[in-house]
């Protein structure tokens, strides 16, 4: 084969190295990843500044609601244990196949009714729902007290730290005591959770009741108002506002003089996973 065939075989070859390096930059591109995802990184960014989030890494995905999981079941799509598979559909992507209109249809449904929803797991990924971020358009002080709780509970390693203080309280007491010292147990740690998210944004210069007017709105947003119950595994509407105003004017009172850390740290984002990941290093 001659020298200038050769030239042109590589030259196709580079090019077509090019052009799929180009499409796997854009496919994880930060620049080309849902809004949704840029508002998380955006309001992380902004508690990072004052507010010290650890030495691990934490993954961020946002996936269709528990709406998704009813709707599949009301469709005989799958049986009532075994739907948390559509609650965590990816909401970015058309699906394809069987029953495939149905459950595209389900994620847009799930996507105008599921409301505000999130958690955190003991692991380190923190889940939301697409619907969250419609919720909160236009309100990132009180989407930053939503994930200053969620940043909270895994900071805290609370699902941890509920399982061994209820496996040492618990280990003697009957299923249906063990069951409310359970839920005893996490309606402290979601207030916990709550007082600490109130810290991190007074952290960073909000106005002291950002949390308190942004749970005001969360609770008339999803129509929650009910009282605290025995089963309850977070506190009810009056309780939880209550609690939240008596630890505020505490803090007011005590404010705390410590120096604020800050965190940075570097962020990865994931098309195909669905993930945004950020890798923190402290400094002060």
């Amino acid at each position: 084969m001659s020298k200038r065939w050769t030239r042109y075989f590589a030259g196709i070859a580079g090019g077509a190295l090019a052009i799929f390096a180009g499409a796997n930059y854009a496919q994880n591109s930060q620049l080309f990843m849902p809004s949704e995802y840029k508002t998380l990184r955006r309001v992380v960014n902004r508690l990072a500044t004052k507010n010290d989030l650890g030495n691990e890494r934490i993954t961020f995905t946002i996936a269709a609601g528990t709406n998704t999981s009813w709707m599949a079941e009301e469709l005989n799509l799958c049986k009532e244990d075994g739907c948390s598979f559509y609650t965590n559909l990816n909401p970015f992507k058309p699906y394809l196949g069987k029953s495939s209109k149905e459950i595209n249809e389900a994620i847009r449904q799930s996507y105008l009714l599921n409301g505000i929803e999130g958690w955190a797991w003991s692991h380190g990924v923190i889940y939301f729902s697409r619907s969250t971020f419609s919720a909160y358009e236009g309100k990132d002080d009180y989407f930053a007290c939503t994930l200053g709780h969620e940043l909270t509970h895994f900071l805290n390693h609370d699902a941890f730290k509920d399982s061994l203080r209820e496996g040492r309280e618990g280990k003697r007491l009957n299923e249906e005591k063990r069951e409310l010292l359970k839920q005893s147990i996490s309606r402290e740690s979601e207030s916990k959770a709550d007082f600490n998210a109130a810290k991190m944004v007074m952290n960073i210069g909000l106005p002291s009741d950002t949390c308190l007017k942004g749970y005001e709105y969360l609770a008339r947003h999803e129509g929650i108002g009910e009282e605290t119950k025995e089963d309850s595994s977070h506190p009810g509407y009056e309780d939880r506002r209550d609690a939240m105003s008596e630890f505020l004017k505490t803090y007011k009172d005590n404010p705390s003089d410590r120096e604020l850390k800050g965190t940075k740290g570097k962020w990865k984002y994931d098309r195909k996973l669905n993930t945004l990941k950020f890798t923190p290093f402290a400094i002060r």
